[in-house]
């Protein structure tokens, strides 16, 4: 019989640099020199029955990211992971495997939220006071209007204070601070962080590159009863 098996993994080093197209070509041919036998679909195209989570931006680092997979082989939790983690590169490892018993929600179209970290070089030695001070305002805000492409390449302007569930200060050094924010990361609302950097530096009055900022996703969250927990 088939196992259904949700697993999280990193995507850490190097492997930042990686599309999510890519990330999915890597994972099939690691199933496949790991010797994982994965369940396919029926009917003219088959295709192997591998979901993923929400995909990742290049260049930004994460220790939450999904896959749900089908497996026909008969392998343990513990097996499966040493099996696909001997052959993945440095800077990308499963980390925790369960498997899936039905009725489990789906990854792709249930996750609501990202949990970021953003890492910003201090060059004007603002005070950890003056930045918590703007976190607030922005956040006290009634609305927060960006303009942006749609899919359509018209300029629209948007309310972005929706997609911003939580804000606030996570660590200050004199040369580098960090911003913690939970964003909407989903298939119905979303919030690219290449629209939220911009912003976040015009509200601290920081004149740097948002290229600069270094990213970090620790987790994917679904909500559910007003609460959001993680996939795993």
């Amino acid at each position: 019989m088939s196992k259904k098996i949700r697993m999280k993994f990193i995507k850490t080093k190097d492997m930042i640099y990686i599309s999510h197209l890519d990330v999915q070509r890597l994972l099939q041919r690691v199933f496949r020199r790991a010797e994982v036998e994965l369940s396919f679909s029926q009917g003219f195209n088959p295709h192997p029955k591998i979901t993923y989570g929400n995909a990742l931006a290049l260049g930004v680092e994460s220790y939450g990211e999904y896959v749900d997979i089908e497996i026909e082989a008969d392998l343990s939790l513990d097996d499966l992971k040493t099996r696909i983690n001997a052959q993945l590169p440095d800077g990308m490892a499963f980390v925790k495997l369960v498997e899936l018993v039905g009725g489990e929600r789906n990854l792709a179209s249930s996750i609501e939220f990202g949990d970021y970290e953003f890492t910003i070089e201090n060059v004007d030695k603002i005070s950890k006071e003056y930045i918590c001070d703007r976190l607030d305002k922005l956040m006290a805000m009634d609305s927060i209007m960006m303009t942006k492409k749609n899919k359509k390449g018209k300029i629209v302007d948007i309310d972005i204070k929706p997609l911003i569930n939580t804000l606030s200060l996570l660590d200050y050094r004199d040369d580098s601070f960090v911003v913690s924010s939970i964003l909407a990361t989903g298939s119905k609302q979303n919030l690219n962080t290449n629209i939220f950097i911009p912003k976040l530096l015009e509200v601290l009055a920081i004149d740097i590159d948002p290229l600069d900022v270094d990213i970090k996703r620790n987790d994917l969250y679904f909500k559910q009863d007003g609460q959001l927990v993680s996939p795993l």
